[in-house]
């Protein structure tokens, strides 16, 4: 008999519905199984079908629930304890906004980011922790558990933590400069009619009179006052150059009209920006 006993109520009458409700589940399959409640505030568990190895079928079984809840009923709580305590934040909407994107990078969802790969098998770290201690007799504390034995775990949301942190001040800093390029734009008397983008892997400038300009003319009208894309060929930059020609109007033609740069230049520009299909450049200009 496996034995968890608790501190909380709370945890263990949570633990014991989902037990409760696998089980039911996973009994018109053959899988044999009981638990029940203590008056002591543990969850005792019990494998009853002999047939089959314990380490084959129950004991992945429950190590698998006792994960899933760990991360379901834990990880925001901690994420959350991480950036107040150890990094200092108190405003409710940054943290909000750092525990998002500490979520997304958990779930897979931020594969671009640096280092991100090497927290994405936290749930591996749960389930080894779970499944090295739990033996066909085991009587165990279920806090003291998390304390002790998620260690790595632990250090996995700090990395977690740091690397979201970093994404949000980055994030935060682009927005700045998003703002003073749109302000820059209605503060300022536009220069030319028209600019032209072609965004086909690269974007291309054209002038209105769909002449492609050169470099030399890029770097004329480029401010360097205003220019963040440092280190950058002038050939690759974008949102800079545009925002110092001051155009009356932007018409970009592009398949990929949600495309990062063209959602920025939808942000400073607002209503001055057009966005067409590619083919309609191809079709008729080109």
């Amino acid at each position: 008999m496996i034995a968890i006993h608790f501190e909380e109520e709370e945890d263990c009458k949570a633990l014991y519905d989902q037990f409760e409700y696998y089980f039911q589940k996973f009994s018109m399959i053959g899988l044999g199984g009981s638990i029940m409640i203590d008056d002591t505030c543990s969850l005792l568990i019990e494998y009853k079908q002999k047939d089959v190895d314990f380490y084959e079928a129950f004991h992945p079984f429950i190590v698998s629930i006792l994960t899933d809840y760990v991360i379901d009923s834990q990880e925001e709580e901690w994420l959350l304890d991480i950036i107040e305590t150890m990094f200092y934040f108190q405003d409710e909407e940054e943290k909000r906004q750092i525990v998002s994107i500490a979520n997304a990078i958990l779930e897979g969802d931020r594969k671009e980011l640096p280092r991100v790969n090497d927290l994405m098998n936290r749930r591996s770290l749960i389930y080894e922790a779970f499944a090295t201690h739990l033996e066909e007799e085991t009587d165990f504390y279920y806090e003291p558990f998390l304390t002790f034995r998620l260690r790595e775990y632990g250090e996995c949301l700090i990395d977690c933590v740091e690397l979201a942190i970093d994404e949000y001040m980055l994030e935060q800093e682009y927005q700045n400069m998003i703002e003073g390029f749109r302000h820059y734009v209605q503060d300022h008397k536009a220069k030319m009619e028209i600019i032209y983008l072609i965004h086909n892997e690269s974007f291309t400038f054209l002038d209105e009179q769909f002449r492609k300009l050169t470099r030399d003319e890029l770097m004329f009208y480029l401010n360097d006052d205003i220019v963040f894309e440092q280190e950058v060929e002038i050939e690759e930059m974008v949102i800079s150059p545009l925002v110092s020609m001051l155009p009356k109007s932007v018409h970009i033609f592009s398949d990929d009209p949600d495309h990062g740069v063209i959602m920025s230049i939808q942000s400073i520009f607002q209503e001055r920006l057009h966005v067409y299909p590619l083919k309609m450049y191809e079709k008729e200009w080109r």
